[in-house]
């Protein structure tokens, strides 16, 4: 009797370790079976689309080769011959869709009577969600440099500045600054000048999945707060 007992257990014991084996294994599929979500970046720069098209989308989709559904599209406005318009890039930040996952401003500009609706307007959809990065940036030809609390994004709640540094480690000395950026960058010097901030958006790109647009911010935040380093590099953010 004891024998009896003792085969029906490990029959049952064997039937329940065939279902958990099974389920185990549908789910696997299912789950190998569901797409990764698109991740898309708007852009907005000062040089054309040809510009963008050559150097630009090339160099992020160098940078962020590990996200294959990582997606850089260019929401720059143009005018007829070809030169940024500038007057219509307020009405382009407000047709981006709800859904996107972060703007990527590869400028600054000094803040004036002129931009403060543009302000406003990136406030605004910073706070639906929307993260917003953007370059240090220099100012225009014959202006002189000024701290980054007078520039656009250094107006901009949560913007996630990132700066750029010489061959010595230092912030170009033409640039605007302050502690509202994040960190400062080195390209690579095959890369040239002007890339940091494409590669900090090309990181943050491939890293998207670890968090929620509010809880990245949070992230860097404490990153910053904690950090001895006057410059966090890529390994200290990612």
């Amino acid at each position: 009797m004891m024998m009896k007992n003792t085969a029906n257990l490990n029959v049952k014991t064997f039937i329940a370790f065939l279902l958990v084996f099974f389920g185990w294994g549908v789910a696997k599929s299912a789950n190998a079976a569901l797409p990764t979500a698109k991740v898309s970046i708007v852009y907005f720069g000062l040089g054309s689309s040809e510009d963008f098209e050559k150097r630009v989308k090339p160099a992020f989709q160098q940078n962020a080769s590990a996200c294959k559904n990582c997606e850089l599209v260019n929401y720059t406005p143009y005018k007829d011959d070809g030169s940024v318009d500038m007057e219509e890039l307020v009405e382009k930040i407000e047709s981006i869709p709800s859904d996107t996952n972060m703007a990527f401003f590869d400028f600054n500009l000094k803040a004036n009577e002129e931009n403060k609706k543009l302000v406003e307007l990136l406030n605004k959809r910073a706070m639906a969600g929307m993260v917003v990065v953007a370059a240090a940036g220099t100012p225009k030809d014959k202006e002189s440099s000024s701290p980054l609390s007078r520039t656009v994004f250094g107006q901009v709640h949560d913007a996630l500045i990132i700066g750029e540094l010489g061959e010595r480690e230092r912030l170009l000395p033409t640039g605007f600054y302050g502690p509202e950026m994040l960190t400062a960058l080195r390209p690579p010097k095959e890369m040239g000048q002007g890339y940091s901030a494409m590669i900090f958006v090309a990181n943050l790109a491939e890293n998207w999945p670890k968090r929620s647009s509010q809880d990245w911010i949070e992230y860097f935040k404490n990153k910053k707060m904690k950090s001895r380093k006057i410059w966090m590099s890529l390994n200290d953010l990612f």
